[in-house]
C-alpha cells in the first residue's frame, strides 16, 4: 500500500473515531455547545439530533476509510458540511445570535479537516475517479 493511500485510510479513520464520539457527547449533553444560550427544550432535541447527524458521518467515514478512492463521494458530503458549517456560524454570530465562543465548535469539528478531506478527494480524483455531469446526475 503506497504511502498517500495510508495516510487517507488513517485521517478517514480518525474522523470516524472522532465524529462517533462528538455525536456521542453532543447527543448525550448537548448543553456543553450552548455558550450561554438559554437551554430551551426545543434547542436540546435540535442538538441531540445534530449529534445524531455527526455520528452518522462517522459510520460514513469509517466505511471511507477502508477504501477512500472508492468512497470519495462521502468524503465530499463530509467536505461540503465542513464548509458550510462555518459559514452558517459566522452569518448567525453576524446577526447576534450565536455567541461568537460558538466559532470554536466549527474550529474542532469542521476547519481541521477541512484540508485532510480536500487532499484525499483531489488524490482520489487524480489517480482515475472521474466524475461526468449529465442531466443532473453524476456518474463515476
Amino acid at each position: 500500500m503506497n504511502t498517500k493511500l495510508r495516510a487517507a485510510k488513517t485521517i478517514m479513520l480518525l474522523a470516524a473515531i472522532y465524529n462517533i464520539f462528538w455525536g456521542i457527547v453532543i447527543s448525550a449533553w448537548p448543553q456543553i455547545i450552548l455558550f450561554g444560550n438559554p437551554p430551551t427544550d426545543f434547542l436540546l432535541i435540535i442538538l441531540r439530533c445534530v449529534g445524531m447527524l455527526v455520528g452518522v458521518y462517522g459510520i460514513a467515514y469509517y466505511f471511507a476509510s477502508k477504501d477512500p478512492v472508492a468512497y470519495w463521494p462521502l468524503i465530499l458530503v463530509g467536505f461540503i458540511g465542513k464548509v458550510l458549517g462555518p459559514i452558517g456560524s459566522v452569518y448567525y454570530i453576524w446577526l447576534g445570535k450565536l455567541a461568537p465562543a460558538f466559532f470554536w465548535v466549527n474550529v474542532w469539528n469542521d476547519m481541521i479537516w477541512l484540508l485532510p478531506f480536500g487532499w484525499i478527494i483531489y488524490q482520489a480524483l487524480k489517480n482515475g475517479c472521474k466524475i461526468v455531469f449529465f442531466d443532473h446526475f453524476i456518474f463515476l
